[in-house]
């Protein structure tokens, strides 16, 4: 979700004299989805009423696949694919010991924060969540950010990584996340437990956090079972980090528009690799399982793939204008509509909320709920614009 400007090189070409260094670019396609997938959040997540959405908005309750299950997956495949330049940039100005710091530090914050995003309404009715979206980020970049440290190579200039190391431990990652999920029992599942209460993920978050400090509407007839953002299925996600990585390593060497035709053939082999798996390995965002990845992945490149050829290789992004001003600042933007909802739902109007006030209203000036629903998230929307506007003309970016 950061702000991170990402740069490609055009591949090297035989010259007798050392040429100079590429001037590096925007991918403006990247700001793009990442600005999609913060106001498909909200539209999502920040309802007038739960209770009377538009399906497009839902996600899916278990097992299955709904659009709204593609934005978080999203943000992640944008994580990814910020690394391998965040650590070119610094290079030329920072020790390997330097970078590694810089990654445990951003992995560090990213979580805190997200803790601490938990605490402020905890503070207010009294549940705290431990896990979160924030710290998933912040989990998978820590994990992500090692592992190109690790298999990268640093110069006086530079932070160079192969391709196939990525790819082969996104593979890896993957395939070991599934035969955990497959080889798991309890007593009340023999094996290849997929549910709310017996899955793999579901019951290590039982241990670890205990019902108290998970989210208290991953529940199963009455009782808190599970987290979607939980330990165990961070794995899962982790794949989708990687896969960003890799993505952002190929147009690095191959350059953008020449990178476009495989990029789309990748996310359809993805998706069509996902469903493929969905009877022996069902397709479930809560858990995060392999074939989920694999799918949401494939989504991922394949928006990815059609921004970049409006937006950066056809030139035609005025468009994306206001949806930019969301992807360039996407960490406060988080932060921002989190605090906006925390207020919007204090009890401050002769007892009531804010939200419950105006949705109250729009349900009775629109007559269809689902449309006054979604008013209300829109106006949350337009808000979150208006604020962040100005940061973006000033060219203000906040970077964690």
């Amino acid at each position: 979700m950061s702000a991170e400007i990402i740069a490609f090189k055009r591949p090297d070409k035989p010259a007798v004299k050392p040429a100079a260094a590429p001037a590096s670019r925007r991918v403006d396609a990247l700001d793009i989805l990442r600005g999609l997938c913060v106001m498909g959040m909200i539209l999502v997540a920040y309802a007038g009423d739960w209770n009377t959405r538009f399906g497009v908005l839902k996600h899916a309750d278990w097992h299955g696949l709904a659009l709204a299950d593609m934005i978080f997956p999203g943000f992640l495949f944008c994580a990814g694919a910020a690394i391998p330049l965040s650590l070119s940039q610094r290079a030329a100005r920072s020790t390997r010991t330097g970078l590694s710091l810089h990654i445990l530090w951003r992995a560090g914050a990213l979580i805190a924060l997200g803790v601490a995003l938990n605490a402020i309404p905890a503070a207010i009715w009294g549940h705290l969540r431990l896990p979160g979206i924030l710290q998933r980020i912040g989990l998978c970049y820590g994990l992500a950010g090692a592992f190109c440290l690790a298999v990268g190579r640093k110069s006086d200039s530079d932070f160079s990584m192969k391709i196939w190391p990525v790819a082969v431990t996104a593979a890896i990652v993957l395939a070991a996340y599934a035969a955990m999920l497959v080889v798991w029992k309890t007593g009340s599942c023999a094996g290849a437990c997929f549910d709310q209460v017996n899955a793999l993920p579901a019951v290590v978050d039982r241990a670890i956090f205990t019902p108290a400090f998970m989210w208290q509407y991953g529940t199963y007839n009455g009782a808190v079972t599970y987290d979607p953002e939980g330990l165990v299925s961070t794995l899962g996600a982790l794949g989708n980090v990687l896969i960003g990585v890799m993505v952002a390593l190929y147009v690095r060497r191959d350059g953008l528009a020449r990178a476009l035709p495989g990029l789309f053939m990748l996310g359809v082999t993805l998706f069509v690799a996902g469903a493929a798996l969905d009877a022996q390995m069902p397709i479930v965002k809560k858990i995060w399982t392999p074939s989920f990845t694999l799918v949401s992945a494939g989504v991922s490149l394949i928006v990815f793939s059609a921004l970049a050829l409006v937006a950066d290789v056809l030139k035609a992004r005025i468009w994306a204008y206001p949806i930019r001003i969301f992807g360039s600042n996407a960490t406060l933007a988080f932060v921002g509509i989190s605090l906006i909802d925390v207020v919007m739902q204090l009890p401050l109007l002769a007892g009531k909320s804010a939200h419950d006030a105006l949705s109250a209203w729009l349900n009775a000036a629109m007559g269809d709920v689902r449309i006054a629903s979604l008013t209300y998230s829109a106006g949350l929307l337009l808000l979150l614009g208006l604020l962040l506007w100005p940061l973006y003309v000033k060219r203000w970016f906040v970077k964690i």
